[in-house]
């Protein structure tokens, strides 16, 4: 139980640090635009059907498919909610690893004294 609540206190810790609440104002943000997540839904149905296309032998149609679906990836690329989304996002899983990071390390630390 001890372990559950220091887990929990990093975790509403790292919740409320500024760029991760950027994060999830641009994500909420992002989320309200059904228009880019349409798109996004429609370049993975595309994706897809071009990896089928490909699988059956269908060369022709799994390269209009996959183009397509690139052209609407560029097209979501260029938007800028999602690039800001994705500097954001970076932010955030950069701050992940550090702290998971850090825990591993100082949990090593711990069993290599306990062993001591």
């Amino acid at each position: 139980m001890y372990y559950d609540e220091l887990v929990g206190q990093l975790q509403e810790k790292i919740e409320h640090l500024g760029y991760v609440e950027d994060f999830k104002r641009v994500e909420q943000r992002l989320q309200e635009q059904t228009s880019l997540f349409e798109a996004q839904e429609e370049m993975k149905k595309l994706q897809k059907d071009a990896m089928l296309y490909r699988e059956i032998g269908k060369m022709q149609a799994y390269k209009e498919t996959s183009q397509a679906a690139q052209k609407i990836e560029k097209s979501l690329k260029m938007s800028p909610l999602v690039e800001e989304y994705f500097i954001k996002l970076q932010d955030v899983n950069d701050l992940v690893q550090y702290v998971t990071g850090e825990i591993e390390r100082k949990v090593n630390i711990l069993l290599e004294n306990d062993e001591k």
